[in-house]
């Protein structure tokens, strides 16, 4: 908490001694806390330096697991044989080959438009004297109320617009002559569907809209079988894949679409895993060796380092069989760096066996990511443990330092008291002193002449 400074006002010549005894007193009473400060100060840094650790150990955890997920679809991507399809892959996806046939269809919007054409958009009634009109999507009926000074074209299509209805209305201007407007209705999504706009509720044959588009669906055949679909992006059909539909086919034509392990996935993954690493490294050799860093000496930095070994180390059995053969490599200055080339160069097939040496998270090297955990985790990790005693230090430092500023406040209180006492008797006496002075040289002019000092 500390004090705030405190200015001694004395009006005795010893004002400004008596500010140095106060400062003096209060620094030396204030040593206690300032000693705990300087302790807080280290738990700070040691705090700080303990997260950054905790975020990078997280952060490495994190790119192994993702090693260990490759196997479970992480690295597969899906390729299509013709732009008029196009593919892509999740990690619920399965590795398999779809053929795509007789795509007849592409989704579109439907679209309608008023029969007939109005002279203006903002005069021209459009209910006939009525109060609402009927619109009806797909035999869905909805209530379109006008206010009697938005019973116009512009009213209509703002009434639409604000209904929410998954239709978007607009005004088309044809340019010329009487009944130039007209108003658009829009489907919002794909698919075929109705649309009518009836001037009177409950009666089709009071529709004011013409078909311009009745929408319609995508169709095709997967492996054989016949797929409708009211969006060109189907993500149901293959489980893990999503496809958008481009084109329609060519009579015979046939597009296959390849879901396979992916060499470019497992590129990525390791490049992120070596970044990982290196960060990691970065952070505990910052605590060792010529740094004396503050978690010299923590027993999870010792931990971490033998986890990194043990990581760098994993051998299995089959080939490849580590890091190294898979374009992994460590410099003397314990920086890893990653050549991708050497995943790239892999065939589809050779892709598995790498699967096999990374693991599925409960086998293989992913299955050390616990070796990393149980000292990252941020609710069980032991440098969560240990910043938390941190935390409940620092808390209990603070009570200790307020409680000694508290002392130190009352005390330059006492102190404060006293010395204002003796400045107001030293400043009694300097004026007894100064009268004093005053009669002894008027005695001294009635008695001898002169004033003491003269010559």
């Amino acid at each position: 908490m500390g004090l705030a400074p405190l200015t001694f006002t004395g009006i005795s010549s010893f004002s400004d001694d008596f500010q140095l005894i106060l400062d003096r007193s209060v620094s030396i009473a204030s040593l206690p806390a300032r000693a705990l400060e300087q302790e807080q100060s280290g738990l700070l840094s040691r705090k700080m330096a303990a997260a950054d650790l905790r975020s990078a150990a997280a952060e490495l955890a994190a790119a192994i697991h993702a090693l260990g997920e490759l196997s479970q679809g992480g690295a597969l991507a899906a390729t299509s044989s013709s732009y008029s399809v196009q593919a892509t892959a999740s990690a619920s996806a399965s590795p398999g080959l779809y053929r795509i046939t007789n795509i007849t269809s592409l989704a579109s919007q439907a679209v309608s438009r008023t029969a007939s054409g109005y002279d203006d958009t903002d005069t021209t009634p459009v209910t006939s004297g009525g109060a609402a009109l009927e619109l009806v999507l797909d035999g869905v009926s909805h209530t379109v109320t006008l206010a009697p000074e938005a019973d116009n074209l512009a009213g209509l299509r703002d009434a639409i617009n604000a209904g929410g209805y998954g239709v978007t209305a607009t005004i088309l201007d044809s340019g010329t002559g009487p009944g130039r407007y007209y108003l658009s209705i829009t489907a919002n999504e794909t698919g075929a569907r109705t649309i009518e706009l009836r001037q009177t509720p409950g009666d089709p044959g009071s529709n004011l809209l013409t078909t311009v588009s009745a929408g319609s669906n995508a169709a095709f055949e997967l492996n054989g079988i016949a797929i409708s679909s009211t969006s060109n992006t189907i993500t149901g059909a293959i489980e893990g894949v999503t496809l958008e539909l481009k084109a329609l086919t060519e009579p015979g034509q046939t597009i296959d679409v390849s879901v396979q392990p992916s060499a470019s996935g497992v590129s990525s993954a390791l490049e992120s895993f070596t970044d990982a690493y290196n960060a990691l490294v970065a952070q505990l050799d910052a605590q060792t060796g010529e740094q004396d860093g503050p978690l010299l000496g923590e027993s999870f930095v010792h931990d971490l380092k033998a986890a990194l070994r043990e990581i760098t180390g994993y051998r299995a059995a089959g080939a490849p069989s580590s890091l190294f053969e898979l374009g992994i490599s460590i410099s003397s200055d314990g920086v890893m760096s990653f050549d991708s080339s050497v995943i790239e160069s892999l065939t589809d097939s050779e892709i598995p066996a790498v699967f096999s040496l990374l693991g599925d998270g409960a086998l293989g090297l992913s299955a050390l990511e616990g070796r990393i955990t149980q000292h990252s985790d941020a609710l069980s990790g032991s440098i969560s443990a240990f910043i938390q005693g941190l935390d409940e230090t620092d808390e209990r430092l603070t009570d200790q330092i307020n409680a000694i500023y508290e002392r130190v406040s009352a005390t330059r209180l006492t102190l404060v008291a006293r010395l204002q006492a003796a400045d107001t008797l030293l400043a009694q006496l300097e004026g007894q002193k100064t009268m004093l002075n005053a009669a002894i040289e008027s005695l001294q002019t009635v008695a001898f002449g002169k004033r003491s000092g003269n010559g």
